[in-house]
């Protein structure tokens, strides 16, 4: 192993070795064999839909050029549609960015950021990442708790909690009842 020539801050320094979220690229190359079924990274089985190719398709000469960093036609359609400001819309390159975003605009160094034992890796390696404190609540019956959550969110001022609905692996789900 290397010796490490770069020096990281002792925020970078502190965080775990291991990478959140490991593709299954990876996997198959550990394991020497590609898997008979990918079932874990949201990924289709079908392939792309016919309407998604043929909307690639027709943008790709303009593919050359950088996009609307606002992401504005987008945005202001997804608003329309939901009855909301264009404001409230974030839009960004996937689950990981966004989840980063979110943490750095709601969770500054030291503050709580409440969540479950089994919650989505890369999350909580934003809020480590990040300096806020993360605080994680064991599941109950196999399930998240939200009791719990709710207490340790009222008990810390925690200004932001994650909890996934339905649960994912656990596959459990809560009403809004």
């Amino acid at each position: 192993m290397s010796q490490k020539t770069i020096p990281f801050t002792p925020l970078v320094d502190s965080l775990p070795a291991a990478i959140p979220f490991i593709g299954p690229e990876t996997l198959e190359r550990q394991r020497g064999k590609p898997f008979d079924a990918r079932i874990g990274a949201n990924e289709s089985a079908f392939g792309m839909s016919p309407k998604a190719i043929a909307a690639v398709i027709e943008e790709a000469p303009r593919s050359a050029w950088y996009g609307d960093s606002l992401s504005w036609p987008l945005r202001a359609a997804l608003a329309d549609h939901h009855g909301v400001d264009p404001d409230e819309i974030l839009i960004g390159a996937g689950i990981d960015a966004l989840l980063g975003n979110v943490v750095r605009i709601l969770a500054g160094p030291g503050a709580a950021v409440v969540t479950s034992a089994g919650a989505y890796p890369t999350f909580n390696y934003h809020v480590t990442g990040f300096g806020a404190a993360l605080k994680t609540i064991p599941y109950r019956d196999d399930a998240e708790d939200p009791d719990a959550l709710i207490a340790e969110i009222k008990e810390t001022g925690a200004p932001l909690a994650y909890f996934a609905n339905p649960d994912n692996p656990m596959g459990t789900w809560y009403d809004a009842g």
